[in-house]
């Protein structure tokens, strides 16, 4: 089938032709017309008659032609003009969804850092769980190693008690040399009573149970059942693994307060510069301000019943005496 602009040019050409046609027939007659004159009256009549029929039709066709015309031109101007106004109206309404999808988007890409941060976050706190699940030396100095260069432990180590006894075990790696790892049992006041060291090769069961065995060569053993050393590991990934929850936002202001942390122990935490009760983290005791008298008193008054050993530990801890 011919396009609009092929059967336009078609048409220009057969309207000239027709006209032709029309023209030829017109005069055609009338010559035929003039000869029959003298022979056949009726015929000359009838021919000259149609020939003046015929040559009005070219008149007639050129007005009609140029009309025609007029009328595809102006058809053609309209149809023109509602392609353009479709169009306006398809830009219109491209640009209207793309705006949708855009804002759409903007609420997708929040949707997913979000879920990132969280995945961060679970990843980070998966790190020391997963040490308890499958406990190993690399796995268990990995740890430790993130939670040193976060400021989360204290770069001398971080301590874990030994349940109903004064001891703690001090987990202290890379030092002397990278790679290496530690386990001190130490006094309430980091008197250091001995020293285990986890050797590359030396298996999970192996260094709990020589740590069993220092709990009982420092006069500390409870008895059957009681000399665990996995139940201070344990509390010790737990400890890791929720402080890096607290800390996972700055606004909640944790990461200033639970800052190289030397260990926690019956609800208090103890880092390098504060003594914070675990319950209320917002409240810190500066352990440059230990030695003043009235701690105990003060805090008591607020209601806080291990105040007064969270103090007297504390002390003991930092080495700072009570106060004369």
């Amino acid at each position: 089938m011919l396009s609009n602009p092929s059967l336009r040019q078609a048409r220009r050409w057969v309207r000239p032709v027709v006209t032709s046609g029309i023209f030829v027939l017109g005069v055609g007659a009338a010559f035929f017309s003039w000869t029959l004159q003298a022979s056949d009256l009726w015929w000359s009549n009838m021919l000259a008659n149609s020939s003046v029929v015929i040559l009005l039709l070219i008149p007639g066709e050129l007005i009609l032609g140029q009309v025609r015309r007029r009328v595809a031109d102006t058809e053609e101007k309209v149809i023109g003009v509602e392609t353009k106004a479709d169009s306006a109206q398809a830009t219109a309404n491209a640009a209207k969804e793309q705006a949708e999808q855009t804002a759409q988007s903007l609420s997708d890409i929040e949707s997913k850092l979000i879920d990132a941060q969280h995945a961060e976050l679970s990843a980070e706190i998966e790190r020391y769980e997963s040490v308890g699940t499958n406990i190993t030396r690399e796995g268990f100095i990995h740890a430790l190693r993130k939670a040193t260069t976060d400021q989360l432990i204290t770069t001398a180590g971080v301590r874990a008690p030994v349940w109903e006894t004064d001891v703690h075990y001090r987990f202290v790696i890379d030092t002397p040399n990278y790679g290496d790892m530690v386990v001190n049992l130490e006094s309430d006041d980091a008197n250091v009573l001995s020293r285990t060291a986890w050797e590359p090769g030396t298996s999970a069961t192996e260094l709990l149970q020589r740590l069993v065995q220092a709990v009982r060569d420092a006069g500390q053993d409870l008895g059957t059942g009681l000399n665990l050393p996995t139940e201070s590991v344990q509390n010790l990934l737990k400890m890791l693994a929720e402080v890096t929850q607290l800390r996972s936002q700055a606004l909640m202001g944790y990461r200033e307060s639970l800052h190289r942390i030397i260990e926690r122990v019956n609800g208090w935490y103890f880092t390098e510069e504060n003594v914070i009760p675990a319950d209320q983290l917002n409240y810190k005791i500066a352990v440059s301000r230990l030695n003043e008298m009235d701690w105990i008193k003060h805090l008591d008054g607020k209601g806080w019943q291990s105040a007064e050993w969270g103090i007297e530990f504390a002390r003991r801890l930092y080495g700072i005496g009570a106060p004369s």
